[in-house]
């Protein structure tokens, strides 16, 4: 019996700690400016709302699921009043913009990032919450690289991208490149595969030209 009881409480212990896993939630500075951490603080981002079941609410077409307005939903139904299937749809889509909200509050930081949540905060009275999607979109619209400046400054940055020594491993350079590919996916102007073995052959030819040639 002992022994039974003892799995028993060890089974629970361990379901416990498996539901109890922190998350941890990525933070993004605007105030500095990188492109690079701003794609990475995305993709985590992306990754935790979905964790969360609330990365709906991240796209801009999750507007056609919200109400006009995100004030008295939380009275229905303790009123008395029952709420019917499309009310219970928007309620459902309040409660994931708000959860969505509260982790971009959490996730940003400096002045520029949270002057964009207070903006939209303020952009509607009947939405007082403000729309997950929207901040998005802005942030975006702010921080990912889709000028016209943003060729330039991809090259500037392929170029400096080199072995940081004879004994370092080819692979870890590429593996830099392609993050610089992926940071730079969203402009006009791509960073092509004959860009890239261009580089490669400038940068390593001299150390590995049996490979090279």
């Amino acid at each position: 019996m002992f022994l039974r009881l003892r799995k028993l409480l060890k089974f629970q212990i361990m379901s416990k700690n498996e539901f109890s896993t922190v998350i941890k939630l990525p933070v993004f500075n605007g105030e500095s400016g990188q492109r690079e951490q701003f794609t990475d603080w995305m993709l985590e981002f992306k990754a935790v709302a979905g964790v969360k079941g609330v990365e709906q609410a991240l796209r801009s077409e999750f507007e056609k699921e919200l109400p006009s307005s995100d004030s008295g939903w939380e009275t229905y139904e303790s009123d008395g009043v029952t709420l019917d299937a499309d009310g219970k749809k928007h309620r459902k889509a309040l409660e994931m913009n708000a959860k969505a909200m509260h982790l971009l509050v959490a996730s940003v930081k400096g002045v520029t990032c949270r002057n964009i949540i207070n903006k939209e905060k303020q952009a509607d009275s009947n939405f007082i919450t403000g729309k997950a999607h929207k901040v998005i979109s802005e942030l975006e619209n702010r921080f990912s690289p889709n000028d016209r400046m943003a060729g330039t400054e991809m090259l500037m940055k392929l170029n400096k991208i080199r072995l940081k020594n004879a004994n370092e491993n080819p692979l870890q350079m590429i593996e830099r490149i392609e993050k610089l590919k992926i940071t730079y996916a969203s402009q006009s102007k791509k960073l092509t595969d004959e860009v890239i073995v261009d580089h490669i052959f400038n940068v390593c030819g001299k150390v590995y030209p049996e490979v090279l040639s």
